[in-house]
Parts: C-alpha cells; sequence; structure tokens
C-alpha cells in the first residue's frame, strides 16, 4: 500500500481526536475567580488590634441579655427604655442611670438625651451636643468619671453593622468631642454594642451578635485596660492576628492564666455581693408606722399603693446615700486640692448640697404620705 495513503488515513482518524481532546480541554477549564478586596478600614482595625484578656463568653437571647451584665451599684445601672419610662415608643433604646440615680442617658430618635432627677422627678430631654452624624445611636454608658462616655452607632468609622465608640465631655464647651471607634476586637463586621466598665472590681462586657443564629448575642466578658496595648505582627504573625481580632478562640487571650484566674475572682466576689444585696433589699425593712408598729417587710403594708411608694422610698434613701458619700470625697479632695482645681470642686459641692437637701425633703414628705396612707388604711 502507498504510504502516502497510509499516512493520509491515520490523518483522518487521529486530528479530529487531537481535536476533540483540545475542545475539552477548553470546555473543561474553570473560569478564574476574583477574591473581592478587603476593605481598607477592615485592615486598618485589624492591624490596630488591642490586646485584651477575655475571660468568659455566653451566647444569650437578645431579649435579655442585660441580665447578663453583673455591675456594681458605684458603675451604675443598665435598664430599658420601656421599662424605665413605661413607654413602648422607643422598644429598642436602653438607659445608663449614673450611679448617683440622679442622671441618666438615653438615646431617642437617634440622638442622646440626658434626664436629671429633680425635686421627684426626672427633667424634660436634654439633648446632648456633639453626638451627632450617626445613624441608630443607642447603648449609652458614661464612666464614673462623668467624662468618657461609651455607645453603639452606625457612622463613617463603622466596618458592619454597630460599632463601638469612645468619646469625652468637654465641661467648658458643654459638648462632647469627636467620636472614636474603639477597633478591634470590640468591633466587627456585625453588630458590636453595649460596652461597659466596672471599675471597682475591674471587669468589663460588650455584646456582639458576630456568628450568632438570628435572636440570639453573645456576651463577652473581658479584663479592662488603662492604656491601649496593640499585638507586635513581626512576633505573632498575620493569621494569628487576625484570630485575635475575630476573637476565634478566648483561651488564646489568657497568657499564662493568671489575670483570668484572679478576675474570674473578683467576678464571683461581684456577684456575692449583688446577691447578697438583693437578699438584704427584698427581705430587711424599717418602716416606723407609728409609736407601736413596725413594718419589716414590703408584705406588711396595707395599703394597696404604698409597697410601689415603699420601694421609690428605698430608691430615693439609696440615692441619698451614694450623694452623701461623693460629697465627702469631694470635700476630701478640696482640701488638698489647687486653686483652680478647688474653683471645680466648689461648684460641684454647693450643686450635690442643693441636690442633697432637695432629696432629703422629697424623702421626709414620702415617709408621711407612706405612714398617713397606712394608718388609713388601719384604721378606716
Amino acid at each position: 500500500m502507498n504510504q502516502k495513503y497510509i499516512v493520509a488515513v491515520l490523518l483522518l482518524f487521529i486530528l479530529p481526536g487531537m481535536g476533540m481532546a483540545q475542545k475539552k480541554r477548553k470546555i473543561g477549564r474553570k473560569p478564574a475567580v476574583e477574591v473581592p478586596a478587603e476593605d481598607p478600614r477592615v485592615t486598618k482595625m485589624i492591624e490596630a488590634t488591642q490586646q485584651v484578656v477575655i475571660i468568659d463568653s455566653v451566647v444569650v437571647p437578645k431579649a435579655s441579655f442585660l441580665n447578663c451584665y453583673m455591675m456594681d451599684s458605684e458603675a451604675g445601672s443598665l435598664v430599658s427604655y420601656k421599662n424605665f419610662f413605661h413607654s413602648d415608643e422607643y422598644p429598642f433604646s436602653m438607659v445608663y442611670v449614673n450611679e448617683l440615680g440622679n442622671k441618666c442617658y438615653y438615646a431617642q430618635g437617634g440622638q442622646f438625651y440626658t434626664s436629671d432627677y429633680l425635686g421627684g422627678e426626672w427633667s424634660a430631654p436634654e439633648m446632648q451636643e456633639g453626638l451627632d452624624g450617626f445613624d441608630q445611636a443607642n447603648y449609652p454608658f458614661m464612666m464614673a468619671d462623668g467624662t468618657t462616655f461609651y455607645f453603639a452607632a452606625t457612622g463613617s468609622e463603622s466596618i458592619g453593622g454597630l460599632d463601638i465608640y469612645r468619646t469625652r465631655y468637654d465641661s467648658e464647651e458643654g459638648r462632647f468631642l469627636k467620636a472614636e471607634n474603639i477597633g478591634m476586637p470590640f468591633n466587627s463586621e456585625a453588630n458590636d454594642y453595649m460596652y461597659v466598665v466596672d471599675e471597682n472590681y475591674g471587669i468589663g462586657y460588650f455584646a456582639t451578635d458576630r456568628r450568632q443564629p438570628q435572636d440570639s448575642v453573645c456576651i463577652y466578658t473581658f479584663i479592662p485596660t488603662e492604656s491601649r496595648k496593640l499585638y507586635d505582627t513581626d512576633v505573632i504573625g498575620n493569621q494569628r492576628l487576625r484570630s485575635f481580632a475575630r476573637i476565634d478562640r478566648i483561651a488564646d487571650t489568657w497568657g499564662n492564666g493568671s489575670e483570668k484566674s484572679a478576675a474570674l475572682k473578683r467576678l464571683e466576689q461581684l456577684k456575692s455581693r449583688l446577691s447578697a444585696n438583693g437578699k438584704q433589699k427584698k427581705h430587711t425593712v424599717s418602716f416606723v408606722v407609728n409609736d407601736n408598729i413596725v413594718y419589716h417587710h414590703v408584705t406588711d403594708f396595707r395599703n394597696p399603693d404604698n409597697k410601689a411608694r415603699f420601694t421609690e422610698l428605698q430608691l430615693m434613701r439609696e440615692r441619698y446615700q451614694k450623694l452623701s458619700e461623693t460629697l465627702e470625697k469631694s470635700r476630701r479632695y478640696y482640701a488638698m486640692a489647687n486653686s483652680s482645681e478647688r474653683k471645680q470642686l466648689s461648684s460641684e459641692i454647693q450643686k450635690n448640697e442643693l441636690q442633697q437637701l432637695s432629696l432629703q425633703k422629697d424623702i421626709r414628705q414620702l415617709e408621711k404620705d407612706i405612714r398617713r396612707a397606712e394608718i388609713s388604711t388601719l384604721i378606716p
């Protein structure tokens, strides 16, 4: 057979197969997947992740997350807007009440307001200057210094959902300074909020819904620090830094465990104190109705309105006691202060003395009202 003929026949069989193989290779080739670039704000925030020891975490229903915040009375108190003002107008707003119980901070329509407790009632809302430019502003907390203020909102520095911000109050200007995002690991691309610090016990809390199912929230308990300390990327590497920023494992923040153990002991002491105080408030009552009758329990009251009145009386007495302690501290500081500090302290002392006199008058009047109503019920 002619060689040319044989070659031609072979080419007829081989070339179509090669073409099919090339087509198969072309069809089977997957297009390159473009990985979206990371938001520069996120990258920058990761690089500035703060070193924080997180001692505990718990996932709870969002509707009851405040129950996880264990705070000494000197750190103030947190309550929902609904329970504080008995109103459904702002169902998701939170209220922070200072340690004296005479000033509260809260959000209405994305703006922060304060009210003062004067003459037995809360004053009209006063909008706070310097905290505009944010959306969904909520979750206020004022440190014991009365100056450092934390809140959650969405703003130009937010990296996703609510972020936690910090600012300071300028008493001379009567307004807050520009708020700053406190960064990671406190903030994430999810919702992060309700940053609280109990300075007496060295315990802090914040809430986040990162990696959580709908309507659930994780409460992290951490050790607050006086200064911000960052991780050394050259030592731990970028991958581990990102793990700290995300809070992949709280155990990774414990170091040798000594700080965590000490903090857990303080937390147990705080829980025991709160439990003891709760029992004392619940069971210990001393109210003189007349020369022959002394009540030792709230259930002893016979007048239907006096239980609520007596609860209010107890709160007023607590405020009076805290105000007295504050005045005592201020007077001690005044004796050691310089001239400029004395000027500011003098103004604060005079203001607190006036509040103390007003509160004392309200307490005496409420005691008379309770006594009169109780006697009227016992002796119709």
